[in-house]
């Protein structure tokens, strides 16, 4: 063997990841590109990518404005990936990020860009009159309230969601990784409680010497399901199912071409004095895509609470139909759409045909009254080898470039003790990201 030859070491561990979402994809490539020789087996119930993957969309919104230093820092890292990494680049698109909130939010954000002097963005206060007759007018009518600046970073934008996705499970399979596509029923249990694998729906085992749960909106139906009798198994009050809705309308050309020069925007004022719930816009909208088709999010949750009989236990899960249901939106639902985007555009929304409804399922994680907003990525503390990589709380899409690398330093133990406090199967309150979108009503009474 040559000096510039390097012997490859074998890597007798296996991986089952559930769950070919943003988590699970992720994991998987990071895995695969430090262990080429492992055996990794990433699995879900469709075709990649899985359309009830939350990660699963035309867009999602990309940004490092948060108010909690660490998250800053790792959307950074992000950001830079989606920046420069030709794997991630083609499908990010650099529209700026406007949003209408209060100005004590605003500040946070800029004090701990503050504490990061080389970053790359580019923050500004800009007046209400400003952002009106900004990109064409296209926000002139949009619900400001009392409000007297709206944040805005140049440096943010959006992805290509699906598309993204779909070229990181790509380059994964290719560099080695087994996609299976099957229907998790439950982890395989040993005699000691220990994770050797997982079941089928039609009952075939998977083994691997470590099972990693990437499963979202799921995870806790299937802990449910895997040991209906061990209430330390279960997830409890740390997380629940919760979904927001979406819509999109199909612009002209003429209109298109204007829009597509104006931001992401992001209206926070879900405490109108004086408007009705439907009327609150708390909503955010993307430019339009290569389709010319523009989106607006409603930003306000709800779960799905149903009783596991099994266990006894009231969970929130996603409806049991095929793909969720959530393509079904109820009139209230699409009521709440239709006014988030006029609370965003204001007249020239009243006419436009919506399409392409969608309830869109997610994990928000919980303490044990109110959200962390941090995802669940630790070892279960009461099952060896298996692992939880879940809790995206409505924000982690954004992370898809990096999160599989600090997923593998879990799976390794040298996870830093700062990720691992926070992202722990118990952890104290840190309140971030998105506190707002904690669900308080049942999907039912939307």
């Amino acid at each position: 063997m040559g000096i510039f030859q390097s012997k490859v070491v074998r890597h007798g561990k296996s991986y089952i990841i559930v769950g070919a979402g943003a988590f699970g994809a992720s994991t998987a490539l990071h895995l695969i590109r430090k262990y080429p020789s492992a055996k990794i087996y990433l699995v879900d119930r469709k075709p990649y990518p899985p359309e009830r993957a939350a990660s699963w969309d035309w867009n999602k919104v990309i940004r490092a404005d948060y108010t909690t230093r660490v998250y800053m820092n790792l959307a950074l890292e992000a950001l830079e990936k989606w920046t420069e990494d030709k794997l991630y680049r083609e499908f990010y698109h650099q529209s700026g990020l406007a949003w209408v909130a209060d100005s004590e939010f605003y500040q946070s954000i800029i004090n701990n860009y503050r504490q990061f002097p080389g970053s790359k963005h580019q923050v500004q206060l800009l007046s209400t009159q400003d952002v009106r007759n900004l990109w064409g007018g296209i926000h002139a009518d949009a619900v400001y309230q009392d409000v007297k600046e709206v944040f805005y970073n140049k440096t943010g934008g959006w992805a290509e969601a699906a598309n993204a996705l779909r070229k990181v499970i790509d380059t994964a399979v290719r560099e080695g990784v087994k996609y299976v596509e099957a229907d998790v029923k439950k982890v395989l249990l040993d005699k000691d409680g220990s994770a050797i694998g997982v079941i089928t729906e039609e009952g075939r085992a998977i083994h691997a010497s470590h099972t990693v749960l990437a499963t979202g909106a799921m995870t806790a139906n299937i802990l449910a399901d895997s040991a209906p009798t061990e209430p330390k198994l279960q997830l409890g009050s740390r997380m629940t199912a919760a979904a927001i809705c979406s819509a999109m309308v199909k612009l002209d050309e003429r209109e298109a071409s204007l829009f597509k020069t104006g931001p992401v925007f992001a209206n926070d004022l879900d405490t109108v004095i004086g408007m009705t719930a439907i009327e609150q816009p708390v909503s955010t909208s993307l430019p339009p895509n290569s389709d010319n088709q523009l989106k607006v999010y409603r930003d306000e949750s709800f779960r799905n609470t149903v009783l596991h009989e099994a266990s006894g236990q009231e969970i929130s899960v996603p409806p049991s139909k095929p793909s969720y249901d959530q393509w079904d939106l109820s009139p209230g639902m699409k009521k709440e759409v239709r006014s988030s985007f006029e609370g965003i555009f204001g007249e020239k929304a009243k006419d436009w045909e919506l399409f392409n409804y969608r309830i869109c399922w997610y994990v928000e994680t919980w303490d044990a009254v109110t959200p962390t907003q941090d995802p669940i990525i630790c070892e279960h503390p009461h099952a060896k080898q298996l692992f939880l990589v879940t809790g995206g709380s409505f924000h982690g899409y954004k992370f898809l470039p990096i999160i599989g690398k600090y997923v593998v330093e879990m799976l390794d133990g040298t996870l830093k003790p700062e990720l691992a406090k926070i992202w722990a199967w118990d952890k104290e309150n840190n309140g971030e990201a998105h506190e707002g979108m904690f669900p308080t009503r049942e999907m039912a009474d939307v």
